[in-house]
C-alpha cells in the first residue's frame, strides 16, 4: 500500500525536532512495509528573503532512510493579503504533489498532519483524484482558541471531507468533536510514536537514597509551556535542600527571563539551563535524570513525556490536555493546571516514594501503546479500511 504523507510542518533537516514525531512515523511506515513518501511546502517569512540568493529555494529531494521526501523552500511574497500565505503554500504543494506522482506513482491514501494548511491540500487532491485521505490533528491552536472563524470553517469542511478524523489523545478528540460540530464527526485516539531509540537504550540503575536527585523538563521555552512555575515549585520544594537540582532542556524567547527568575528565588546554581538539544542529546539527559516534569498550560499530547517513561522515568505533568491520556499510576503523577503550590507538593512527594517506581513496568507500559509496532497496527488498519472503502464507491460509481 502506498500512502503520502503532507504535513503541515516538517523538520528542515535531520537533527531538526520541529515536527519531527510526523518524521518518525512516516519512517516507521517504510519500517513495516508500506510504501510511503513526504511533501512539504516550506515558506519563510519576506524578511527572511536574502535566503533566495544564500540558502534553499525550490524544490528538493532526498531519500531519507528509505523515504522519498520532498520539499519546496519559498517565501511568503504576500504576507498583507488575507489568506495570501496559505494560496501560495497550497500551491507549492500542489507542484510538490505532481513532482511526486510523477516520479512514485498515485498514492492509495493520503495522511495529512494537521488540517491547517495540509487537509486544505488533501481535500483538493481528493476532489481531482479520488484519493482518500485520513487527518490526524496535533495543533493546540483548537484549544487555546487562536484560529479565527474562517479557520475553523475551513477545518470542519477538511474534517467533514476525510475518511478518519484522527487526534493524538482523548481529551483532544472530545474537544475536536465539540469545536468543529460535525454530523457524523467522531475523532479516534491515536497517539504518537515514541522513536525506537528511547525504547532501546539501557536503563539506568536508580539511585541510592543520599544520591543528589534531579529533576528535569525538555521544551520550547515560551509561555504556554509555564517553566517559570516549575522554576517557581523548585525554589518552593527544595530551596535549602542543595543535593537536589533542575535541568532545563530547550531555548526559545523566554530563557533570559527564566535564567533571571531562577537566580531572583536564590536557586540559580541548582538550575541548569541545557539549551536546544538534539533527540541523542534529549535521550541522554533524561537518562540521566531520576523524574521527568511537564508543567504546560496546554498540550495536546506530549511526546517528550513518553520519551521519558521509554526510559523509565517517572513523570509529573500537569493536567493540561495531553498527559490525562498517557500517564497511569504506576508512572507518575497528575496536578492540577496552573497550580505552583501542586507542582512543589508533587515533585516533593516524587522524590520521597521514587523508589516505588519500576523504571522497568513504566518502560513496558509504554512499549504496549506508544511503539512502532503498536501504533503502525492501528493505522495500517484505518489505511486498509479507506483504500476498501473507495475502491467500493468507484466500483458502485462505474
Amino acid at each position: 500500500m502506498h500512502i503520502l504523507i503532507i504535513p503541515s510542518w516538517y523538520p528542515a533537516h535531520h537533527n531538526d525536532i520541529n515536527g519531527v514525531f510526523f518524521r518518525e512515523q512516516a519512517l516507521a511506515l517504510v519500517n513495516h512495509g508500506f510504501k510511503a513518501g513526504v511533501i512539504y511546502p516550506k515558506l519563510d517569512p519576506l524578511k527572511k528573503w536574502k535566503k533566495i540568493f544564500t540558502g534553499k529555494y525550490g524544490i528538493e529531494q532526498e531519500i531519507d532512510l528509505g523515504l522519498p521526501t520532498l520539499r519546496a523552500y519559498g517565501l511568503a511574497w504576500l504576507p498583507l493579503i488575507p489568506g495570501g500565505k496559505r494560496w501560495l503554500w497550497l500551491r507549492q504543494g500542489r507542484a510538490l504533489f505532481d513532482r511526486y506522482i510523477e516520479q512514485y506513482g498515485t498514492p492509495d491514501v493520503i495522511h495529512v498532519h494537521s488540517m491547517l494548511n495540509a487537509g486544505i491540500l488533501a481535500f483538493e487532491i481528493k476532489r481531482n483524484y479520488g484519493i482518500p485521505y485520513i487527518v490526524t490533528e496535533h495543533a493546540s491552536w483548537y484549544a487555546r482558541d487562536l484560529l479565527t472563524p474562517e479557520q475553523l470553517k475551513i477545518s470542519s469542511v477538511v474534517a467533514r471531507d476525510a475518511y478518519r478524523r484522527i487526534a493524538v489523545s482523548q481529551t483532544f478528540c472530545a474537544l475536536l468533536e465539540n469545536r468543529l460540530s460535525l454530523e457524523n464527526g467522531d475523532w479516534q485516539e491515536i497517539p504518537n510514536i515514541v522513536d525506537a531509540r528511547f525504547l532501546q537504550r539501557p536503563l539506568t540503575v536508580q539511585k541510592k537514597t543520599g544520591d543528589c536527585f534531579r529533576f528535569i523538563s525538555i521544551a520550547i521555552l515560551k509561555e504556554n509551556k509555564k517553566i517559570d512555575n516549575l522554576i517557581m515549585a523548585f525554589a518552593n520544594a527544595f530551596r535549602g535542600v542543595p543535593l537536589v537540582t533542575l535541568d532545563i532542556g530547550g531555548d526559545g524567547p523566554e530563557r533570559e527571563s527564566l535564567e533571571a527568575l531562577a537566580k531572583h528565588l536564590g536557586i540559580g546554581r541548582r538550575v541548569r539551563f541545557l539549551g536546544a538539544l538534539t533527540r541523542d542529546q534529549v535521550a541522554d539527559a533524561i537518562a540521566a535524570s531520576d523524574v521527568f516534569v511537564l508543567s504546560s498550560r496546554q498540550e495536546t499530547f506530549g511526546v517528550v513525556v513518553i520519551e521519558a517513561l521509554a526510559l523509565g522515568k517517572p513523570v509529573i505533568a500537569t493536567r493540561c490536555g495531553g498527559p490525562e491520556s498517557i500517564i497511569r499510576p504506576k508512572e507518575g503523577v497528575l496536578v492540577a493546571n496552573d497550580n505552583v503550590a501542586a507542582l512543589a507538593e508533587a515533585m516533593q512527594r516524587l522524590r520521597s516514594v521514587f523508589h516505588d517506581f519500576s523504571p522497568g513496568i513504566i518502560r513496558e507500559g509504554c512499549r504496549s501503546r506508544y511503539s512502532e509496532q503498536a501504533v503502525i497496527e492501528r493505522l495500517s488498519q484505518v489505511y486498509h479500511d479507506a483504500l476498501s472503502k473507495s475502491s467500493n464507491s468507484k466500483i458502485a460509481s462505474q
